[in-house]
């Protein structure tokens, strides 16, 4: 007899109960949900890490389980975790393997009680026993030391509502906010990022954010402070890449001035909603985007740390953690509108989470180190996907074009492939240990370099057509597809010198190592020339000649082709260059000088690429003519931080003086110092790593 039909009158049966599949946030503000986790609703309220399906006890109703029935099998996710199927788990963490054998010491259950019997009652009769551990989820003790910490999702998962966390989760929540620019400003301006700006950075989806600027307009006070730190961070990067010519149509005149400006309005908003605080996707958009102005204004410490924050709010809203396309594109009921919401969110957090990868990785080389592990994260690659909405979706999902179709995307797509080559290769130099330690330990360190070196040519051969060779005008690519070729041609010359980067001096003194000079020379040349060769009064030159890393690669390549100039002298050194090559490199040399002269007034990377340039060509005439003789970096660097310092009041790159000569690692000479640092310093950091 089934015990759940005890308390029933005769003829009736306990009416099943219909599982939950609204979250608890949707039912409890009685909306629509789209039944996925996250919902759109709580994806478009920002509190997707805090989306979770009802249970039992949150509806209302309770459920038995019939003594027959078996208990819920567990499952076991893509990232190894095991969880049931009913629960989202908050927190993500080891667990432990259930054993049926039962450890030497600890009491044994009597063989007459069998485990999960029901217990008799005081007559006699058998009752159903309410299992305590029935629905606790496998986390349950983390989640309750999580809550000693007040951590936010471990609050949310029992709805406490606190009056601090729903005004932080909107910053100062009833001040209207000023729009600083009028609306058909701000509507030109998002249409031309869109067009011609968004593929720099590809973490902003422009039609979703267009549609919310419209909601900005028309309810200011409803602003959430995260979102306006994203609304700032757009401004400023498109007012400081823009072409002038094309703001001053608009009415906008010192669009350097303004783009500071919305800088550290970007900057106020996320401390005003306390945004290590409050977590948002918003404000991992915003530090994104900062990062194309705090560097060239010379921040770039602040933006160190803003990166560094990023990276741990993203991984406390699991977007390290998003898992396989194939689950969560397919199509499971939702319906149209719902569905795209949340596909568009999901592609965007993959966007946000792989510019973070990039950012890291692509530091190696330099910092010897990095913070994202890539054995602790399932996030796929974003797709290479349209972003208009007609043509981002079709009946199956989210359309992921081949490499040949040209989109917003394809310019990170290359980086974040070349991202994962050098963290690789980082892997792999530190397995071979100390050189010191090891026979020949420099040597076998120098054959990851090589073999890095050979996966590189192979990712350049595998790239859309359009980047290898400049694309036709006929293809249909947008113009500033050409500068794109260009831009990316300069990064990947920029990631050969990374990948050689420790062995540059030493190719100089020991043949050994000829093959650094012979692989990066030529690409190095080449792409400095056809960088430097792009229209100067071309509206899309602007966009490139603002980007941070184009004049800190210019000022790389540059230094690189001068040092092959000047270290050749040494009797005994090979050298790649003739007389007519040296006349070659000190034109381009020149001509980076110029290009830099021009953006000096708002880059403060410029300005300092300048004064080194400058002086690394004095040096080489002087050594020519024999008036000096050594190579003195100390000379060098007093030199280019004096004349930096001269100007310092000029205004234009932020606040104070600039870093003293061991101040700070945010000095563009700092890493050139560091060229010259012996073998045994660099390595004791990568064993050390």
């Amino acid at each position: 007899m089934d015990s759940s039909n005890l308390a029933l009158p005769p003829g009736q049966h306990r009416k099943r109960v219909r599982a939950a599949y609204s979250c608890v946030e949707c039912t409890r503000r009685k909306l629509r949900c789209s039944k996925q986790i996250p919902c759109s609703a709580c994806v478009e309220r920002g509190i997707a890490q805090y989306c979770r399906r009802r249970t039992g006890a949150d509806s209302g109703a309770t459920s038995r389980r019939p003594p027959s029935s078996r208990p819920t099998p567990l499952t076991r996710r893509d990232d190894n975790q095991i969880e049931a199927p009913s629960a989202t788990p908050v927190t993500e963490t080891p667990h432990l393997t259930v054993h049926d054998t039962i450890p030497e010491g600890l009491p044994r259950i009597p063989a007459s009680t069998p485990r999960g019997s029901d217990p008799p009652s005081s007559n006699g009769v058998s009752r159903p026993r309410n299992k305590i551990v029935d629905h606790v989820t496998e986390d349950a003790a983390v989640m309750l030391e999580f809550l000693a910490l007040s951590r936010q999702r471990i609050i949310q998962v029992a709805q406490v509502e606190q009056q601090s966390q729903l005004t932080g989760a909107h910053g100062n929540a009833r001040k209207e906010s000023e729009p600083l620019f009028t609306p058909i400003q701000v509507r030109s301006m998002m249409r031309y990022h869109q067009e011609s700006i968004a593929w720099i950075h590809n973490v902003v989806h422009l039609p979703t954010f267009r549609e919310q600027c419209e909601h900005f307009f028309a309810n200011p006070i409803e602003s959430q402070g995260l979102w306006l730190s994203l609304y700032y961070a757009m401004l400023a990067v498109t007012l400081y890449h823009m072409d002038p010519s094309s703001l001053g149509e608009l009415g906008i005149h010192s669009p350097y001035s303004l783009a500071e400006l919305c800088y550290q309005k970007s900057i106020d908003s996320l401390n005003a909603a306390d945004y290590m605080n409050n977590h948002c996707l918003f404000s991992l958009q915003a530090i994104c985007l900062l990062i194309y102005i705090g560097h060239n204004i010379g921040q770039s410490d602040r933006i160190s740390v803003l990166l560094a924050c990023a990276v741990r709010i993203a991984q406390c809203l699991c977007l390290h953690r998003l898992g396989p396309d194939s689950a969560t594109n397919a199509n499971t009921g939702e319906k149209g509108q719902a569905r795209q919401r949340r596909l568009v969110d999901r592609e965007v957090s993959k966007r946000v989470w792989w510019f973070l990868i990039r950012q890291d990785w692509l530091q190696i080389p330099f910092n010897n180190t990095y913070t994202i592990h890539p054995t602790q994260f399932n996030t796929p690659m974003p797709l290479n996907c349209d972003d208009e909405i007609p043509l981002m979706f079709n009946t199956e999902g989210v359309i992921d074009h081949e490499q040949e179709h040209y989109t917003q995307g394809s310019y990170a797509m290359v980086l974040n492939q070349v991202a994962v080559l050098i963290w690789k290769t980082q892997d792999q130099m530190c397995r071979q240990g100390h050189p010191n330690g090891v026979e020949d330990g420099l040597r076998k360190l120098y054959s990851e370099v090589i073999q890095a070196d050979r996966e590189l040519r192979e990712l350049m051969n595998k790239m859309p057509s359009f980047y290898q060779s400049m694309p036709d005008a006929h293809t249909g690519h947008p113009a500033h597809v050409r500068h794109q070729h260009e831009v990316l041609l300069l990064a990947l010359a920029h990631k050969f010198y990374s990948i050689h980067r420790h062995f540059q001096i030493p190719s100089f003194k020991d043949p050994w190592f000829a093959y650094t000079k012979l692989s990066c020379f030529p690409i190095m040349r080449r792409s400095l020339a056809t960088v430097l060769s792009l229209p100067t009064h071309d509206p899309y030159t602007s966009i490139v000649r603002n980007i941070w890393t184009v004049n800190t690669h210019i000022l790389t390549t540059a230094v690189w082709l001068l040092f092959e100039l000047i270290f050749s002298r040494d009797a005994g050194i090979t050298t790649l260059i003739d007389s007519g090559q040296e006349r070659e490199i000190r034109d381009l040399a020149r001509k980076a000088s110029t290009f830099l002269h021009e953006n000096q007034l708002q880059s403060r990377i410029a300005k300092r690429g300048v004064s080194l340039i400058d002086t690394l060509l004095d040096m080489d005439r002087a050594m020519e003519t024999g008036d000096v003789r050594q190579f003195n970096l100390k000379d060098i660097i007093a030199h280019v931080e004096s004349n930096d310092q001269d100007s310092s009041g000029n205004g234009g790159f932020g606040e104070g003086p600039l870093e003293q000569l061991n101040g700070g690692s945010g000095s563009i000479v700092d890493w050139l110092s560091r060229d010259a640092a012996t073998w045994e310093d660099i390595m004791d950091v990568l064993d050390g790593a």
